[in-house]
């Protein structure tokens, strides 16, 4: 048996930058710095490069130990070329014109494996987290947007062109719905997500004498906070999100057919009210005539991506 290699791992978000050293289960050092992606991908990688030394030294393994570089980017991957097809709006707009590998392998002389973000989270799950020994697996992240993910019998959902799976966050949960960032009208996304809360709050009845408008920061912290306190106009916002991200659950549950439903993301920070509001609307509205979907919160938190990007490697062997 080939002895497993560290592996430098990166979770590219819309906002944070999360680096890291895996080892099989073993995250050996890691570091998080902004995402700065008006700046571009070109201009990430060049800063990921500089912090690899720094890495190495802290999970104490030398820089020719390396196995690979893993990258978990928020867009459509192409599985063949690994050409990043998409990118959040406004954000690495020059991801679509790189080679990514080619310039990774310039920079880094390193193996390289580039997928999704969402599918590096269930990745991450599936072999060291909530989701190991399970062959059907669906994942929702609920953060700046909403990611989704899937494995059906053992086999991460891919498609064609990358996308299969990984567009929850845009199917459409309401027919008259607010525009989103995609072209489309009423995606989950554009519905509740924390791109599009702060637009979604402020043009509703009610906001400006709103507790709500009051905090400094308007994300679904500040939400779920404010609701507890009474708020009315937060309750209506907070009961409105937990019903567009259930009703995308129940979507993903009859379009994917899990034996389990991982749920994730930074607005899991408030998982004693989501799972529950979730999981009844899952039991009155899923068509599951075998028995209940488990749904699940994701194990791994912030690290998902990480090991997910490693095991790519483990996989592709």
């Amino acid at each position: 048996m080939t002895t497993p290699k560290p592996i430098v791992v990166c979770d590219l978000g819309g906002t944070r930058l999360k680096l890291g050293v895996v080892l099989g289960a073993q995250l050996l050092a890691q570091t998080e710095m902004g995402a700065e992606p008006k700046g571009g991908l070109a201009d990430a990688l060049q800063r990921i490069a500089k912090e690899i030394p720094g890495l190495c030294h802290q999970a104490k393994v030398a820089r020719s130990q390396l196995g690979g570089f893993g990258l978990a980017f928020p867009g459509i991957i192409d599985p063949h070329s690994e050409k990043i097809l998409s990118s959040p709006a406004g954000k690495f707009d020059d991801a679509k014109t790189l080679d990514v590998p080619a310039l990774i392998k310039k920079l880094l002389r390193l193996p390289t494996r580039i997928g999704n973000d969402a599918n590096a989270a269930l990745a991450g799950e599936w072999h060291f987290g909530a989701a190991q020994g399970c062959r059907n697996v669906v994942m929702m992240t609920l953060g700046t947007g909403i990611g989704t993910a899937a494995i059906l019998e053992g086999t991460p959902l891919r498609g064609q062109h990358g996308q299969a799976g990984c567009l929850g966050g845009h199917l459409t949960v309401s027919l008259d719905g607010r525009p989103c960032r995609c072209g489309n009208f009423g995606c989950a996304e554009a519905e509740a997500s924390t791109w599009a809360l702060a637009a979604r709050a402020k043009d509703a009845p009610g906001f400006r004498n709103s507790q709500l408008a009051k905090e400094p920061v308007l994300d679904y912290a500040a939400v779920f906070r404010t609701a507890a306190r009474g708020d009315r106009f937060a309750i209506s916002i907070r009961d409105h999100s937990l019903h567009v991200w259930s009703v995308t659950l129940v979507n993903l549950i009859h379009a994917y057919d899990p034996g389990i439903a991982l749920i994730g993301g930074g607005i899991m920070g408030s998982a004693r009210l989501i799972l529950p509001a979730l999981r009844r609307h899952v039991s009155k509205r899923a068509w599951t005539p075998w028995g209940q979907v488990k749904i699940k919160p994701a194990k791994l938190g912030n690290y998902a991506g990480l090991f997910g990007c490693a095991s790519w490697f483990q996989d592709q062997k």
